[in-house]
């Protein structure tokens, strides 16, 4: 008699690395997965991102990007256009490699609590069940959902909650951190969740996670706030929102070089009587001029002007400022701020 097993679709089976479904599954998003999947069931074969593109109804730019996400993860290594698994590294002591021994279930260090570096691709907004089932379990994160709700002064959407779990979980801000990213946002007017994931991901960047160094971070984004409101004050410019670039100036000139108001309005008026209008360029290239004169209050500059006083009919003297940087340099646009 003669027997056959028959496993239906099972027959048809194909590998997957365990460390795609014990470390991936929760931080990889859908797309990422999708593109994983179709790499492994055809390993072996030759085909082109425009060939994953069609079977998987995706871009083609968003198929590299998914592929790059495997690479910089370390599932796959890319050489001359071969995908193949990476290098195996000889285990080495703690001794060895100098690092510090890791919690396995948290990946953070022993002393420091760092979360572990983000990967460049970020990974799908956790779903509602998840979020509902965290708030459940960690007080902490139920503390960082009602925390917002109260911030905002409403309640909060369930997109909203679900990024600040991500921003929480996978950009690795401690919950007491960014409730106070979240306050400094309120105080700013900006409470859309937009401005609030860019601001995290740029303090997760600079490794702020602690309560004392985002204390820190808050009081230099508030100086450079205010320094750039008081520029506009002090050129009469209209009240506005102020670019990065005007806190970048405001922040060098008054924050950090303490030049005087009446300096920069000096610089300002210089602007306007030799060009008619209002060009940045112009006005930092003679602040600049001062400053590597050693010109920083308006009695060193008169000082310096009556000094350079030629003997004519006509009175003139030398300009105290050297606009050879504004007069040959064209790649930035002339006309008041650059767009960012």
């Amino acid at each position: 008699m003669e027997y056959r097993l028959d496993i239906g679709a099972w027959g048809s089976v194909f590998a997957v690395p365990s460390m795609l479904a014990d470390k991936h599954l929760k931080l990889a998003g859908a797309a990422q997965l999708k593109v994983i999947l179709w790499l492994l069931r055809h390993a072996g074969e030759g085909f082109d991102t425009a060939d994953i593109a069609a079977a998987l109804n995706m871009h083609e730019a968003d198929v590299r990007d998914c592929m790059q996400y495997w690479i910089n993860a370390g599932l796959v290594a890319e050489n001359t256009g071969v995908l193949t698994p990476p290098e195996p590294e000889e285990p080495q002591s703690a001794e060895q490699t100098g690092d510090k021994p890791e919690d396995m279930q948290t990946g953070q260090t022993e002393d420091t609590g760092k979360p572990p570096k983000r990967l460049p691709a970020r990974p799908d907004k956790p779903d509602q069940k998840y979020l509902s089932e965290r708030m459940k379990t960690d007080p902490a994160v139920e503390f960082l959902m009602n925390s917002a709700d109260e911030i905002f002064g409403r309640l909060t959407s369930v997109n909203d909650k679900e990024t600040l779990l991500l921003i929480h979980e996978y950009d690795g801000l401690p919950v007491d951190v960014l409730v106070m990213l979240m306050q400094y946002a309120a105080g700013e007017g900006k409470c859309n969740m937009k401005y609030i994931e860019k601001l995290a991901i740029s303090w997760a960047d600079e490794e702020i996670l602690t309560i004392d160094a985002a204390e820190k971070k808050i009081q230099e984004l508030t100086d450079r706030n205010n320094a750039a409101k008081k520029y506009q004050h002090i050129l009469g410019l209209e009240a506005h929102s102020p670019t990065k670039k005007e806190k970048d100036f405001a922040d060098l000139w008054i924050n950090k070089r303490k030049f005087p108001d009446e300096l920069i309005r000096e610089a300002y008026e210089i602007c306007i009587d030799n060009k008619g209008k209002f060009i940045q360029k112009y006005i930092t290239s003679i602040l600049e001029s001062w400053f590597k004169a050693g010109i920083t209050t308006k009695e060193q500059l008169r000082a310096q002007q009556g000094a350079k006083k030629k003997p004519s009919k006509s009175n003139t003297y030398d300009a105290t400022y050297d606009l050879s940087l504004y007069e040959t340099t064209s790649a930035i646009d002339d006309e008041g701020w650059d767009d960012e």
